[in-house]
């Protein structure tokens, strides 16, 4: 891993609106590109974001499908590594995934179908069945989308096929109550995020949703969007008013430092780990 710009990004989301979704995105990446971003993250299900019977019709093949080629134009225009979520459709089984899919300067790199649904989401989606890591070039990657979180054997996997960075877009939007950076570092969410991150010896990148006005109204209050470092701290956080709600962006540097001092500690986890003992963690509940 090399040092690396990264942002969390959630600008303003129309669901079902592929155009406005895109020239949302664009207007945060030229926000992006001006701190010298280099790897970009965008909400669980950004362009389409419908999650209900719309999905099929908004859905579209990765990489094929025309937004999701925008996309891959915005990365090589950019210069930068940019994570985006879609509604992906597979034409051969004629079902729709909950995806994330990576673009560099160089073109697509790769996808990731979401495994662990929401038992809300399975009136749109149905789940991937496996996990990759992705090399950037300055560091390797993996993807947990959202629910994925909840399961220490996702993030797990990630970090054992050699994942340095955690991507971790989820699909909360905004909200019309206040709220403060100390109520999001500690609730739930930001337990299970910190704990993969100490866990496995990786920094993650988190970026929610930003939803749509609502009977006219914007949502003033944010959704969550953040950095954690491998220890578990958090480094950087988007603030629940930030001044261009519309762009939405927060930016740090990941220090390949830090991971190599969490995984040189002798306590490391996947140092100690004892697998010949976790046959029960494979047998269903």
């Amino acid at each position: 891993m090399q040092k690396i710009i990264a942002a969390a990004l959630s600008p303003a989301i129309f669901p079902g609106d592929k155009e406005r979704n895109l020239e949302s995105a664009y207007r945060g990446l030229c926000a992006a590109k001006k701190q010298n971003v280099q790897l970009a993250l965008f909400s669980e299900w950004f362009l389409t974001h419908c999650i209900d019977e719309r999905s099929f019709g908004v859905a579209e093949p990765v990489p094929d499908g025309p937004t999701v080629q925008a996309v891959i134009k915005f990365a090589e225009e950019f210069a930068m590594t940019i994570a985006m979520g879609v509604e992906e459709l597979d034409p051969e089984r004629g079902v729709v995934y909950n995806t994330h899919f990576l673009a560099g300067p160089n073109g697509y790199i790769g996808k990731h179908r979401k495994t662990h649904l929401m038992i809300d989401e399975w009136q749109a989606h149905r789940a991937g069945s496996t996990f990759e890591t992705f090399d950037i070039g300055t560091a390797r990657v993996g993807i947990s989308i959202c629910h994925e979180n909840m399961y220490p054997e996702t993030s797990r996997i990630l970090a054992l096929k050699g994942a340095e960075i955690l991507l971790s877009p989820f699909g909360c939007g905004g909200s019309f109550e206040p709220t403060t950076n100390e109520k999001w570092q500690n609730d739930f969410h930001m337990a299970c995020w910190r704990a993969r991150c100490l866990d496995n010896g990786v920094y993650m990148i988190v970026s929610g949703g930003n939803g749509a006005p609502e009977n006219g109204r914007y949502k003033p209050y944010k959704s969550y969007g953040c950095i954690i470092d491998p220890f578990g701290e958090v480094v950087a956080s988007i603030e629940p008013q930030p001044s261009d709600p519309e762009i939405n962006l927060v930016v740090a540097e990941l220090d390949p430092e830090r991971v190599a001092a969490r995984r040189a500690d002798a306590n490391y986890p996947l140092k100690k780990r004892r697998p010949e003992i976790y046959g029960t963690i494979t047998e269903a509940y």
